[in-house]
């Protein structure tokens, strides 16, 4: 077998390889463009939960600026000498309140943050 002989096998050996491969690619269209889009599905879920935990972070960081000024105010209220005992107890009570809805908003975000995890 001389060298020209070589090379057309082995060209021809390339070319059928090259085909196979084409003809596994063709046969399975269907198949990789499901998965390409699924995987953009996936993508944009992605997007759209970090967008939703980040809208939820700012949120509570908010909240918990505004908490620390309501409890700070209140607590300086209630311990002014200017005010009655009972005036004193409505902003010790107030404190109370404002922990409670924010020990219930954290309990509310700790459920968002697990159901996010899932993702």
């Amino acid at each position: 077998m001389d060298k020209t002989e070589k090379s057309l096998r082995s060209d021809l050996q390339t070319n059928q390889l090259q085909m196979m491969i084409a003809n596994g690619v063709v046969q399975n269209l269907p198949e990789i463009i499901g998965a390409i889009k699924e995987i953009y599905r996936l993508k944009k879920k992605g997007d759209i939960f970090s967008q939703v935990l980040q809208s939820r972070l700012n949120d509570l960081n908010i909240n918990k600026d505004n908490f620390n000024v309501l409890v700070v105010s209140l607590t300086e209220l209630s311990k002014t000498e200017n005010a009655d005992e009972e005036t004193k107890t409505l902003y010790r009570d107030m404190i109370k309140t404002l922990f409670e809805i924010f020990t219930n908003n954290m309990k509310n975000s700790q459920d968002v943050s697990n159901y996010l995890n899932e993702f």
